[in-house]
């Protein structure tokens, strides 16, 4: 019988086999949630991207499907299918994605977009809906994403320039042919005094949620040493008075204070929320080394879904999806407050503080502490913790043999097993 890998993931989305990274084509349609998301399926190491996808009926049983999407040697995708959405056109589903044609040559990207064909399998196109821009000082464009505002629909991409990162905005009412505005919002635009890090701006996402616009953009910055990146998101307005929208800053806040979250992709749900997955990689801290990611053959999952909320000080912030309520198994002790376990997925929650650690005899390991009330929840490697003023911390940690999780919780609290319900 072979034995479980402890790092995977007993319910978060992974790929079957090879490398995964961001989030990808995120929806609802034909009565399932689908996840799909960039994957190499040859080798748990990034390059020869595709499209993964996995779909669920409830956001607990996750299933994998066929391949969305694929490089096609000799036309605008040979370099890689890259990140992008899914939009609802026309009665059916399109995917709207980054093509880019030759590998490694960021200025052979532009828009594509896919659609099913009679057999249900996407069919990706021979033309891009909009070709790499021509924008002086502009590099990098990628990672289209649609919102609609005021009754039209508005295309966005990250891009670069040499002072900071940039948000471009595009007429997409024509899903197909992708008329270039401006930009909505460049690193120079943030009022002093608000963060604007990073050389690059990717997977923007423009969402309306609690009565404000929230952009989130991931960001990094290869200038320095080592390399910096993490994900923002900025708060304000949309100005829609000029020939292009802008999106005009008011404050801007981390939107997780972990190191493992990286390129989230957020939907408007049909009932108002805003769920948002995120990409977790492989501790960048080499806690666990290429020889053994290799021998797992697997790298890189999707963190759980979240809704994405606005506290009254302006703080943007996640909070675990309220259907995971569904994966609570069975209760665990907190008698005296004190929890020791080797399940390898379960939460906790606690009015009062909560203390994360590994403990093997007297060696004990601090992972993640708060003196106010949290929640957590550990799946294989992968930690995810939520305070409600302060938002997501996630972290990927790697037991060795021997090791025990340890909590610690003030207040009231209660700790349960998580396992996927039957069908």
């Amino acid at each position: 019988m072979t034995t479980p890998d402890p790092h995977a993931p007993r319910w978060h989305v992974r790929a079957p086999r090879g490398w995964l990274n961001d989030p990808n084509g995120i929806g609802w349609w034909d009565g399932r949630w689908h996840v799909m998301y960039q994957w190499n399926p040859h080798a748990p190491v990034w390059g020869d991207i595709h499209w993964g996808h996995a779909s669920s009926p409830d956001l607990l049983r996750w299933e994998h499907q066929a391949t969305a999407l694929t490089p096609r040697p000799g036309t605008l995708d040979a370099g890689g299918a890259w990140s992008g959405v899914a939009v609802h056109d026309g009665g059916d589903v399109a995917l709207v994605y980054s093509a880019v044609a030759t590998a490694g040559d960021t200025g052979t990207a532009g828009v594509a977009v896919a659609r099913r064909g009679p057999d249900g399998r996407w069919v990706q196109p021979e033309r891009w809906a909009a070709p790499h821009p021509d924008v002086p000082g502009v590099v990098d464009v990628r990672d289209p994403f649609l919102v609609t505002v005021e009754g039209r629909r508005l295309g966005i991409q990250g891009a670069g320039t040499p002072f900071g990162g940039a948000v471009l905005v595009y007429d997409a009412t024509d899903l197909d042919d992708w008329w270039l505005l401006g930009t909505l919002v460049v690193a120079d635009d943030v009022p002093a005094g608000v963060d604007a890090p990073g050389r690059v701006w990717e997977c923007p996402q423009l969402v309306h949620v609690d009565r404000r616009w929230v952009l989130l953009v991931s960001w990094f910055d290869r200038t320095v040493e080592p390399e910096r990146l993490g994900v923002t998101a900025y708060t304000g307005r949309l100005d829609l008075d000029g020939d292009a929208p802008r999106f005009v800053v008011d404050a801007s806040t981390p939107l997780d204070h972990g190191p493992d979250l990286y390129a989230p992709q957020a939907l408007v749900t049909d009932d108002g929320r805003v769920l948002v997955w995120g990409w977790s990689w492989e501790s960048r801290d080499g806690s666990r080394t290429a020889e053994e990611v290799a021998a797992a053959g697997w790298a890189g999952l999707l963190s759980c879904p979240r809704e994405l909320a606005v506290t009254r000080d302006g703080r943007v912030v996640t909070r675990p999806a309220t259907e995971l309520a569904g994966l609570r198994g069975e209760p665990l002790d907190l008698a005296g407050g004190d929890l020791v376990t080797d399940e390898p997925a379960w939460r906790v929650e606690a009015s009062g503080g909560v203390e994360l650690a590994l403990v093997d005899g007297d060696d004990v390991v601090t992972v993640w502490a708060t003196d106010g009330p949290a929640e957590v929840l550990v799946d294989g490697s992968l930690v995810e913790a939520f305070e409600p003023s302060r938002g997501s911390t996630t972290r990927r940690v790697y037991r060795d043999a021997g090791q025990r999780w340890r909590v610690r919780v003030a207040g009231d609290a209660q700790a349960h097993v998580l396992r996927v319900p039957s069908a």
